[in-house]
């Protein structure tokens, strides 16, 4: 296991629960372990980004340059507690709607050789759109990490979520309490790439994690929703 984010435990609210840098190492072999070819001198872009720390440890796995987008002020402004290091500068916080950030960055003409979709695929509705706007800045593969439901068919269910919890969706309008989101099949996931006629790779995270499920229960638990990670490349 890589201990790279060994660090958050001296920084709150993470160094409240040390399982949750335990997760956060584990989820580094998942998301940035099987992709340091693609990840090292490349420009990425972070989408959702939080308070940085995928930023961060993209940056740390070799990335030239590291674009992300996060859409809550105060979840931007710790990242000025991350440790101070030779990659920190090589990264760039941005806080705008995810949607409005990518559909100006395809104005721009910008150029990402990898997008990272770590923990907000299940937390929208417009999926087809959001990785329609990431293939037109042309990345050599796009990494979701997400939760998906587990069944046969192409589908997405609905799900209630409250936009005051920062994990969750932002809410489009003042005074909204809560949003609906959607959470895809496997399936669908593998109709949209196809649609955009790229090819999808899943990981199997037994083979990364073995049988630890400590902090990382989403990823192995037995049910209709299941997290995982794959990863869609160009044809």
């Amino acid at each position: 296991m890589v201990d790279f984010f060994n660090f958050m435990g001296n920084i709150p609210p993470y160094s409240e629960n040390e399982t949750t840098v335990h997760r956060l190492n584990r989820r580094h072999d998942l998301l940035i372990g099987p992709f340091l070819p693609q990840i090292e001198g490349a420009r990425v872009l972070d989408l959702a980004c939080h308070d940085g720390r995928w930023s961060y440890a993209l940056a740390g796995a070799g990335a030239a340059h590291v674009h992300g987008v996060e859409a809550r002020p105060e979840l931007i402004e710790r990242f000025a507690a991350f440790p101070e290091t030779g990659f920190k500068e090589r990264v760039a916080l941005h806080c705008n709607d995810l949607f409005d950030e990518l559909e100006a960055l395809v104005a721009q003409g910008a150029r990402f050789d990898v997008v990272a979709v770590y923990g907000i695929f299940y937390h929208v509705m417009d999926h087809l759109r959001l990785l329609s706007l990431a293939k037109r800045l042309e990345p050599e593969i796009i990494i979701i990490d997400s939760e998906f439901i587990m069944v046969d068919n192409a589908m997405i269910q609905l799900l209630r979520e409250e936009v005051s919890n920062p994990l969750n969706a932002v809410p489009a309008s003042a005074g909204q309490s809560h949003t609906v989101v959607g959470v895809p099949s496997r399936r669908a996931t593998e109709f949209m790439a196809e649609a955009l006629d790229m090819d999808v790779t899943w990981i199997d995270h037994a083979l990364i994690l073995g049988d630890d499920a400590t902090g990382m229960k989403d990823y192995f638990r037995d049910g209709r929703k299941v997290r995982g990670t794959c990863a869609l490349g160009r044809r």
